[in-house]
């Protein structure tokens, strides 16, 4: 469980740093609403984590267990290009940062660090959805027998 879930959360992450430097490449980052793929991004991570999983159950999976690799995508996910935000941000991006704050995401005024924004934005937002969608996939793969284990 935790194997699938590092990989494809490795995966996931990769996924959105290549989303994000299209979205740069083509002029296109300050366009909040395209945000909306990354949930995509996140869901396509996620469904593929715990279909995976299912697979190497041999299409027995436990609903908690399918659960958790869905979430350990996400958060692996988030993290990893959370990181690689505050990394981008501290280099090259504080334009970013000042787009945030124009937001008004944090306020009237921002008094702080671009970790601590680009970790609080990201993570909320990662993490929430990351396990909502886990949460929707697992209706799709859980068991399709509901039987009591041990009975007859």
């Amino acid at each position: 469980m935790e194997k699938i879930g590092l990989k494809y959360g490795l995966l996931t992450a990769a996924a959105l740093i290549v989303y994000f430097f299209l979205m740069r490449l083509l002029g296109l980052v300050h366009i909040i609403e395209l945000r909306f793929l990354n949930g995509l991004i996140m869901a396509a991570g996620v469904v593929l984590a715990i279909r995976a999983y299912k697979k190497a159950m041999e299409g027995n999976i436990p609903y908690f267990k399918g659960l958790g690799t869905g979430l350990i995508t996400a958060v692996v996910g988030t993290v990893v290009f959370a990181a690689f935000m505050v990394v981008y941000v501290k280099t090259a991006g504080h334009s970013m940062i000042e787009m945030l704050s124009a937001e008004r995401y944090f306020g009237e005024r921002v008094e702080s660090t671009p970790g601590v924004v680009i970790f609080s934005v990201l993570l909320l937002e990662g993490v929430i959805s990351g396990f909502m969608f886990a949460f929707i996939a697992m209706q799709w793969f859980k068991q399709r027998q509901h039987k009591v284990p041990g009975a007859p």
